[in-house]
């Protein structure tokens, strides 16, 4: 037995029953505040990943419908807008980055900066992955299909309102989802 923990045992066996109780309470507060760290950890991943998944539903649903995308452009804007959220979350690129190339370059003004301060943590979780999305989804349009201003806009406008739609109770998410799949599945002409 090292020389620490028989120093560490010998205190112990000096305290008193009082002090044992009281180190037993900081041991279990310290357990309790270890278990609700991870636990909204794990609600904060499920929120974002759950809300990344609705938006990529939404955003190639809106295509498809807008632009009569198919199974093939589809998988090539899903992959593209990949690529552009992987390069936005390692932080290669920001979102003010994008905001400020699409306003200045192409003169496309979106509100994807802006924060709502007063929403709950699940909400601003939900407001940072439509942020994130949102950029990758502009920027896939503009470099893999060559969108400029105006079709940009229209195409941003027409998720808009697929998602006003959703919250005005019209659809719902897994309604989208499900087509989305359905239109991935069908084979390739």
């Amino acid at each position: 037995m090292s020389f620490k923990r028989a120093a560490k045992r010998k205190k112990m066996s000096k305290l008193t029953s009082a002090e044992k109780k009281e180190r037993r309470n900081e041991r279990a507060a310290r357990q309790s505040v270890k278990r609700a760290y991870v636990y909204e950890h794990i609600k904060d991943t499920l929120t974002r990943k759950q809300a990344l998944h609705n938006l990529s539903a939404c955003f190639l649903l809106a295509m498809h419908r807008g632009y009569g995308f198919g199974r093939g452009r589809l998988m090539k804007l899903r992959d593209k807008m990949q690529s552009e959220f992987d390069a936005i979350v390692a932080k290669n690129v920001s979102i003010e980055e994008i905001t400020m190339f699409l306003q200045n370059e192409i003169g496309l003004d979106v509100d994807i900066a802006a924060r709502d301060k007063k929403a709950d943590r699940q909400r601003q979780i939900e407001f940072k992955a439509v942020q994130q999305m949102s950029a990758a989804f502009l920027m896939a349009l503009l470099d893999e299909f060559g969108f400029k201003k105006k079709r940009l806009a229209n195409a941003y406008w027409q998720v808009c309102d697929l998602s006003d739609k959703v919250t005005h109770g019209e659809i719902k998410y897994d309604d989208i989802c499900a087509q989305v799949q359905e239109i991935m599945e069908a084979k390739a002409a």
